[in-house]
């Protein structure tokens, strides 16, 4: 097999995961009708022409078609009262071949996943009708990655544009998704629960997790979840990126919150799909592709940390991989607790890593580690780029330095890509790098780019990733796979397969 193919099977398996994990796939599996009542994971709600939905989110789009089908008998009779649906700028035009109930609104907005007055429009709208229910009503909330931005409603007396300013500068100084929502939630008239608070009508939300351990009252900040953060959680997060709080900001974090965090009993919320599930469905497909032949290991779903570092981890463990394949590595001794801890593999996989390497030793076969999580880009220069793009970039060029005096006969692929198929402000999902090497005859990456004149170190440094891989081979190696109409983070495939 040889370096083409082994790419093609790294794209392949990506897209798999991305198929796993399609809104439409997942919310069919928990829904059923029967007898004038919806059965959702097992609990039945009396259906009486009293179902409501809003959703926000990249993936909502296709949990609408799934629910609403749900909601119509066998005689034709529909139990949808009314629906709105904050979605993605550029969302509708792949909806455009399917035809909708009038009583469903689509709205678009947050272009770039920033909130906008569109979308700030949209959260009015279903602010107003989650108010306007009853205790007899039956409110479908559907919710994923997203939807932070696609549900904007910043607490008076604070604006839009002044919420949007801090959450975009604490993005860009590096702050994790949790961080930033923890913010959004104090900032907020319907993150942190209080979407919930506005009703006594039955509420049922349907989740596709975007966060690491997939914590519910941090997807799209939690609407429907009780706040738990302490009070001042929102001025830590702050104070730990040097951002000034303006007398708008503080006149908001000085209201009084409850003591301790409201119960929601009339809430039901459920976890569709996340992580995990999209690394199964990577697992599989690679699995298929080698006839079983290569071994696939999930090793973990919570990768996190600065992408570039990461990245440069990533090629150290590859070289470590690399170093015990050809016989020139203590094997205990070189996977070392402390790269094993960087990227965020628990202690108790290094058996199985060790076990997987040592029996592609023996037999021949690949060796292939599945990574799952989101990483950050504290951004210092002018570029375009993205975390995953910036985190191929820098393991390209620390593996083109570390496997220099290699004698490793075989290849070396990392893919990482967002699942919904967005990675930063560009059209790309993210990028694959590689290094091969047979006999005394080695290519990577990093020499093509030099030979088309082009200095990955730079581009690196001025955070210019996604210029980089659109550059180099004519774009050969980004990874473009448009709206995948899903959000489970990040999928990183990290494949070394020695030649036989």
């Amino acid at each position: 097999m040889n370096l083409h193919e082994n790419v093609s099977r790294m794209r392949n398996a990506f897209l798999a995961g991305i198929d796993s994990v399609l809104p439409h796939k997942l919310v069919r599996g928990c829904l059923k009708q029967d007898n004038n009542r919806l059965i959702i994971n097992g609990n039945e709600y009396p259906l009486q022409k009293n179902v409501y939905i809003v959703g926000f989110g990249k993936a909502v789009g296709g949990m609408v078609d799934p629910v609403v089908s749900r909601l119509v008998t066998p005689d034709s009779v529909s139990h949808l009262r009314r629906a709105i649906i904050s979605v993605p700028f550029g969302s509708l035009q792949d909806m455009n071949s399917t035809i909708h109930p009038p009583e469903i609104e689509f709205l678009e907005g947050a272009k770039d996943n920033i909130p906008d007055e569109a979308a700030f429009t949209s959260a009015k709208k279903i602010v107003s009708l989650v108010e306007s229910l009853d205790e007899d009503d039956l409110l479908l909330v559907l919710i994923s990655g997203g939807g932070s931005a696609l549900l904007p409603y910043p607490l008076p007396p604070l604006t839009l544009q002044e919420k949007t300013n801090i959450i975009k500068s604490l993005s860009r100084a590096g702050a994790s998704i949790t961080e930033l929502n923890t913010v959004r939630k104090s900032l907020s008239r319907t993150k942190g629960g209080k979407l919930a608070e506005l009703t006594r009508a039955k509420i049922v939300s349907f989740i596709l997790s975007d966060i690491i351990n997939s914590p519910l009252d941090m997807i799209a900040s939690g609407p429907t979840v009780p706040n738990r953060d302490p009070p001042d959680a929102t001025l830590k997060v702050l104070d730990k990126y040097g951002i000034m709080a303006t007398e708008q900001l503080k006149s908001v974090l000085q209201r009084k919150a409850p003591t301790q965090p409201q119960m929601y009993p009339h809430v039901t919320n459920l976890i569709i799909g996340n992580n995990e599930t999209a690394l199964l469905g990577v697992k599989a497909s690679i699995s298929n592709q080698t006839n079983n032949e290569c071994r696939p290991v999930i090793v973990s779903s919570s990768l996190q940390g600065e992408a570039s570092v990461i990245g440069e981890r990533m090629a150290d463990l590859a070289t470590v991989i690399v170093n015990i394949l050809s016989c020139n590595s203590n094997d205990e001794k070189d996977l070392s607790d402390s790269l094993l801890e960087d990227l965020c593999i628990n202690t108790d996989k290094k058996s199985i890593i060790l076990d997987t390497i040592n029996t592609s030793r023996e037999s021949g076969r690949g060796v292939c580690l599945i990574f799952g999580g989101e990483t950050t880009v504290t951004v210092t220069g002018t570029g375009k780029g993205g975390r995953n793009q910036e985190m191929v970039l820098a393991a390209s060029i620390k593996l083109n330095e570390r496997l220099q005096e290699s004698c490793f006969c075989g290849e070396v692929m990392l893919l990482s890509g967002g699942t919904d198929g967005i990675d930063g402000p560009n059209d790309a999902a993210g990028a694959v790098t590689f290094w091969s090497q047979q006999h005394t005859h080695t290519i990577s990456q990093v020499q093509e780019a030099q030979s088309e004149g082009l200095q990955p170190e730079a581009f690196l440094s001025d955070n210019d990733s996604y210029t980089y891989f659109s550059q180099l081979a004519s774009g050969r190696d980004i990874l473009k796979v448009g709206h995948t109409g899903t959000n489970v983070m990040d999928l990183q495939i990290l494949f070394i397969t020695p030649h036989k």
